[in-house]
């Protein structure tokens, strides 16, 4: 039983050569897509067959710092096959709803008629990252706060925010160990649990406005974390307008 979701816009269907590549060739990464036109609208159906999207995979659960590294090596990996395909990156979406999940791999939709900016978009993504981060998981906030601050820059390279992301973390494991043995003499563990502080003293608002999660963030909100990666080594850290989204099965 074939599963799919299927993206509608009012624009008259026409295959160019992104879907005739994506036809003909099995990319990995992308999900297959099928294009059709009925009067003047366009349909955009995205096989979704035993996978998971990112926003029910994470709707209940945390995300996790190895969820972080698995998903951002693959995500350079998809972008990398689009250009050795000479298709545009742009088209990428990058929303939790168009993401998938199966079996150890995350799978995209590659949508012809996107008008967006796929590095912006990058961006976004990774505000809903902090809003569903782990932060008993260390790895995981130290991920999240390197990422949602690069991607703030102008012209970032992804590559080198994933080589900041994947680094082995067993150098810094002795010095955490010293840190928290010190605290615990000490008797001091304020700086170090940044998971434990009370989210209402700082500028992290959370509100419902017509049914959408609006997020607006400020400096005060990544405090405690960054006291906790400055006691550590510090590391180089160098809408579509009328869619309409439905799922069916067949």
């Amino acid at each position: 039983m074939e599963r799919k979701i299927t993206i509608e816009e009012a624009k008259v269907y026409h295959e160019d050569y992104q879907m005739r590549m994506l036809q003909l060739n099995e990319i990995t990464g992308i999900l297959p897509v099928k294009g059709r036109g009925i009067d003047s609208s366009s349909f955009y159906d995205y096989n979704v067959s035993g996978k998971i999207s990112m926003q029910a995979m994470y709707e209940r659960n945390k995300i996790s710092g190895e969820d972080l590294k698995i998903f951002l090596h693959q995500l350079l990996a998809v972008i990398q096959e689009a250009e050795n395909y000479l298709l545009n990156i742009h088209c990428i979406l990058m929303e939790p709803e168009y993401i998938f999940y199966e079996e150890g791999r995350f799978y995209f939709c590659y949508y012809p008629l996107a008008k967006q900016d796929l590095w912006e978009e990058l961006h976004k993504l990774t505000e809903y990252f902090v809003k569903q981060a782990d932060y008993d998981d260390k790895e995981c906030v130290r991920i999240v706060f390197i990422i949602h601050k690069e991607t703030m820059t102008e012209n970032y390279s992804l590559g080198k925010i994933v080589k900041e992301c994947l680094k082995e973390t067993e150098e810094k494991g002795e010095d955490i160990k010293e840190q928290v043995l010190y605290d615990e003499k000490d008797g001091n563990h304020s700086e170090w649990n940044v998971c434990d502080y009370d989210s209402s003293e700082h500028d992290w608002i959370k509100r419902q406005h017509h049914g959408n999660l609006i997020m607006e963030e400020t400096e005060n909100m990544w405090t405690p974390v960054k006291r906790l990666l400055n006691r550590r080594k510090k590391p180089k850290w160098g809408d579509w307008d009328g869619l309409y989204i439905e799922e069916e099965e067949l």
